[in-house]
Formats: structure tokens, sequence, C-alpha cells
């Protein structure tokens, strides 16, 4: 699996040479740009947009983004482990690069530590490496290649810091007091075109001086086969002295994966790109190892330009301390455009002006990707908690709503794995149990409108009826169909000056349920009518319970019910008289509870009724 995502990423980066680059957010920070005069060219704020994942669109437009993203990308640590600083307050590579945290320019950089950095990076064979063998030795081949390091630069670099860098605020506007860095570059060559590319050659140069010695998790494990040294990779494989479990004894090298420099740099290139992905908010990569191509989405991004992949890798990813690959998965034939289109149907109408109503109550309408109806997930049922929790702790998953936290546990994986990775595998039965443990739970809140429970219960008959409908199922009826043959038959039954008709089956009966529930409980005096008054009769498991728990409602309201009220002897008549033959439909009673009441419409035209 890895050795094919680098594959693909290898083909990417061959061309497009600024792919990594492309993506590369610098730290939150204040960037100079020094002149090979000594001037400062260039002096740049930059702060990441938490929100938007990205830096201000001043900024990016900035004539000078591009080459700061390019020096600091070329003059970075690979890990604060193999500084070049043995004190650790000088976070850069190179000469031509001075990196550190602001605050420490008061409290702990000091002209030594300055010097003992210049002096490292003049002669890194005696400074850095001389204790390694095997780095010694990939350091000498590096300068018998390239080239000895400029001395001349160097100091010249070393000058310029030791001469501002401790009052650097009186040069440009800075507040030393933040905890963010202080990043100062070097051209050391004239403006122009081609100088500029003498600029970036050798920060390019310098970068790959730090790399080469520094590019494998430990320089002990080395080996040389047929000339190369092959070591192990610091990206996805650690080995040291406080890990000796990872090693094995029976062989002769005791690592069990060993690359040579060049799949070793590959590999740190591939989870950079990674690592500028996960900063910028693109959590989701998909690998396509058929077309060779990598594309990667924020969780609210349209997709337009990606549909379908028939093979390759999905990797759900995080910036951390380090790179999180928190899922991997395989695709086939994944597609992110539905079926069939998906259509989000008022079922219960809201009697509410558009402009009174919340945003999660106007989503109505075709969607034609699995990922907006992921959205439609997440707001209506999840109200925006469930994105934010798909791979948190569960121990740090910050929702009051015990319910609303319970089902977020208890199904993010599948409800993530249908929107994502196109699994759809069992998929209507969990949103079945999710969808009416939800609707149960809004019912309970402080909402005299009922928007959410009726928004839910209506996005989940669109998804059932979707479901039904991908299946292919011959014979049955929609949920469309259902509600309004049985919203239709119960209303004109309830309205009937004839005899009492008894229900036509059990659809129609939980929709009387629910009807009866509802107009029970809005004849209750009480001056604040709490939800959970449902409860006894949403978590009947039996009929008989049913119509006893209805019964008590009847004799605890019926005060205020008028003996004249036919409406409502005929509805209560249909309950009484009518056996279910199938198990409880708490769907068709939530249906009959959320409803527009048939008893209180009817009454409100003929109010005598109740006098």
């Amino acid at each position: 699996m890895f050795e094919e995502c680098l594959d693909v990423f290898k083909r990417e980066l061959e061309d497009d040479s600024n792919l990594i680059l492309d993506e590369y957010i610098p730290a939150d920070g204040s960037y100079i740009i020094v002149d090979n005069n000594g001037k400062i060219k260039k002096y740049q704020d930059i702060k990441l947009d938490k929100k938007k994942r990205g830096t201000s669109e001043a900024v990016v437009k900035g004539s000078y983004f591009e080459e700061i993203c390019f020096y600091d990308y070329h003059s970075k640590l690979i890990s604060m482990n193999k500084p070049v600083d043995s004190k650790k307050v000088i976070h850069s590579n190179n000469y031509l690069a001075f990196a550190v945290k602001k605050e420490s320019i008061t409290s702990k950089l000091t002209e030594a530590i300055i010097d003992n950095y210049y002096d490292t990076l003049k002669n890194p064979l005696e400074k850095k490496y001389k204790k390694s063998k095997e780095a010694s030795k990939i350091y000498q081949k590096f300068e018998e290649e390239y080239a000895p390091v400029n001395i001349k630069i160097l100091e010249k670099c070393r000058s310029w810091i030791k001469q501002h860098i401790f009052s650097i605020d009186k040069l440009v506007q800075i507040d030393l007091g933040k905890k963010d860095y202080l990043k100062i570059f070097f051209e050391v060559f004239e403006v122009g075109e081609e100088d500029n590319k003498k600029n970036r050659e050798l920060f390019i140069q310098e970068d790959n001086r730090y790399i080469f010695p520094n590019i494998y998790n430990s320089n002990d494990y080395n080996v040389e086969v047929e000339g190369k040294i092959q070591g192990i990779p610091d990206n996805n494989m650690g080995m040291n002295a406080k890990k000796p479990f990872l090693a094995i004894k029976t062989r002769k090298t005791p690592a069990g994966y060993l690359v040579d420099e060049k799949k070793a740099i590959l590999q740190k290139q591939f989870f950079e790109y990674l690592m500028n992905l996960a900063s910028s908010g693109k959590n989701n990569v998909y690998i396509d190892t058929k077309n060779y191509r990598i594309k990667a989405y924020s969780d609210q991004d349209e997709r337009d330009d990606f549909d379908e992949m028939a093979s390759g890798y999905y990797l759900r990813i995080q910036k951390g301390k380090e790179l999180e690959i928190q899922v991997q998965d395989n695709l086939v034939d994944y597609q992110n455009r539905l079926k069939l289109n998906f259509e989000y149907i008022k079922f219960i109408n809201i009697d509410r002006k558009e402009d009174k109503l919340p945003e999660f109550a106007k989503r109505y309408g075709i969607y034609y990707k699995r990922t907006n109806v992921g959205n439609l997930i997440n707001e209506i049922f999840f109200s925006k908690c469930l994105r934010t929790n798909y791979f948190m702790d569960i121990s740090a998953i910050n929702v009051k709503d015990s319910t609303l936290k319970q089902n977020i546990i208890m199904y993010r994986n599948a409800i993530f794995d249908w929107v994502y990775k196109g699994i759809d595998n069992n998929f209507s039965i969990v949103e079945e149990k999710f969808a009416l443990s939800l609707i149960k739970n809004s019912i309970q809140s402080d909402d005299k409108y009922k928007l959410r429970a009726k928004s839910q219960l209506n996005l989940h008959w669109s998804l059932k009826d979707y479901f039904f409908k991908t299946k292919g199922k011959q014979g049955g009826n929609t949920m469309v169909d259902t509600a309004i043959k049985v919203r239709e038959n119960v209303k004109e039954k309830v309205l009937s000056k004839n005899e009492v008709t008894m229900p036509s089956n059990d659809e129609e009966y939980y929709y009387a349920v629910g009807q009866l529930l509802s107009y029970l409980i809005f004849k209750s005096r009480a001056g604040k009518k709490m939800q959970s008054m449902v409860n006894p009769v949403l978590n009947a498991k039996r009929d008989n319970v049913i119509k006893m728990r209805l019964f008590q409602l009847y004799k605890k309201y019926n005060y205020d019910i008028s003996i004249y009220n036919y409406h409502m002897k005929n509805l209560y008549a249909m309950i009484l008289g009518y056996k279910p033959k199938n198990k409880v439909n708490q769907e068709m009673i939530l249906f009959g509870y959320l409803d527009e009441n048939i008893l209180l419409k009817s009454n409100a035209k003929n109010v005598s009724n109740e006098n």
C-alpha cells in the first residue's frame, strides 16, 4: 500500500515540482528577507486562519509570500531531535536562515549560542558528525559531489545576526513577547531573475547539506549495499536504544526496513506534503493508483473535480505534533456522486415563516453527492457535533447532551465509512437506529415548534426512500406515498360525521396514537409543558401499555375536553377499537405526534365544538 502511494506521489512530483510548496503554510510569526546589502527587503507577519485553514488573502497575494514559503521550507529542521543548535534555541538548518521563537530572543538566546550555531554550520564534519562514522561518510560524500561551505557568505550572515538580532524590534515593528516565530532569510546575490535563481539554488544546496546526513532515523543502522548507503527512514519507523523490542534479533541487520537515500528523501517529501494538506484543513486524501493522481479535500469542500476512483487508497490525516494518519482504507470503485439523486423532502410541514427558521430547517432540496448528504446528517441529526468528533478520544468529546454523545460514539465509524469511503454495507440499518434515538431525544428539548425533531424525521424518511430506491426493490410503497395516504385516511375518518371507522392498518393506527398524544399534551394547563411527557407512550413496547398510558393522560386532561368534541371521540374510538398486528411502529407514532394536529386544526375552524 505505502509503495503504491509513493509511486503516485512520485509521478505527481515529477509533473509539478511545486507540489509541496503549493500547499505549504509557514508557521505563525514574523518573516524578514535581507538583501545582499544587508538591508531589509521585506517584512511580513503571517498567521494561520484557523477557521479557513489558510493564511489571509492579503498575505497570499503579497509579492513575497512565495519566496517566504520557499525559504522557510528549505531551512526547517527535520525534527527537534536533529537540531543544528545543540541548545535547541535556533530552529533553522543552514546559515542562510535564522529561526527563533520571539520570546527566546530576550530570555534564552545569547551570542555564544549564535556563534555555536554558525561554527557548527561552518565545519559540520568536525562540530556535528565527528562522533558518527556513518554520518561523516554521508557528509563527506555530499561535499565531494556539491561544494564545501561558503565561509565568506556564512560570516556575512553571522555578522548581520549578531549586530541586529537583539535590537530587531528597532528595525521593524515586532512584539518580542509573543510566542510565535521570528525568521530571517538572507538573499546573498543581487536581485534579478538569474540572481534569484542563484539564491534559490544555494538555499536548496545548504538545505541538502543538512538533510543528507540526517535523513535516516538513526545512522547507527546504516549499511552499504553495492556502494549505496541504506538506512531506516525517519518518517514511519523508529529505532533507538529505548525501543529494543523493535529490533529483529535473528537478523544480521536488526532493522526491518531499509531504503536508499533517494527513497528516504521521497518518503520525507511525501509526509511533508501530507502535513501541508493537514495544516490547510484538507484532511481527506484520495490516492488514485490507476490514474496516478492525489486529491485532497476539507470536510466542507464540494469536490467538483473528483467524483469517482476505480482503485486506490483513502487517508484521513490530522495535524498534531507530527502528521497523524487516523484512518487508512483500500477503495474499490469509490463513488462520491450518489447512484441516484437524493431528495430531502418535507414530509412534515413547518408552520413558520422562512425568515424565522434556523438554517438547519432550510436545507430541503436535491443533493447529488454523498459528502453533501453527510453534511446534512452532521447538521440536522447531530447538531454539527459529529464532524469534529469523528476521531476524538471518547474522554475528550465535549458534548453535554448524553444521548447525542452516545450516538456519536456508537455510530461515527459507520457514518464516516459511508460518507468518505463509499461503503454502503448495512448503512440503512445504522441510520434507522441513530435517527430514531435522536428524534426522540430532540422531542424532549425545549423547542416550542419542534423544528429539530421535524427536520430529523423528514431527513430520516428521505434517506429511507433513497435506500429503498437504490436497492431496486419491487413492490411496497415509498415513505412519500405512505405518509400522504396515512395522513389523508386518518383525517377523513376523524372528521367523518358517520359511524366510527377503524384504522385500515397498523400505520394508520400508530399515526392516530401520535395525533391523540399530541392533542392531550396540548390540553395540559401546566405553565411549562415538558416534552418528556411523551416518553411513556414513545418508549412503550406493547400495545396494551400504549392504550393504558393514553388513558392515563386522557383522565388527567379531559377536564378541558368538551363532551361535544366528536372529532376527539372518533380519534380515541379508532385507537380503542383497533388491535395492531405487528410490533410497535415508533416512526408512525412520531409522525402523528409531530405532524399538524387534525383536532386542533378542525377546532380552529369550529370553536363552538369545544364550548
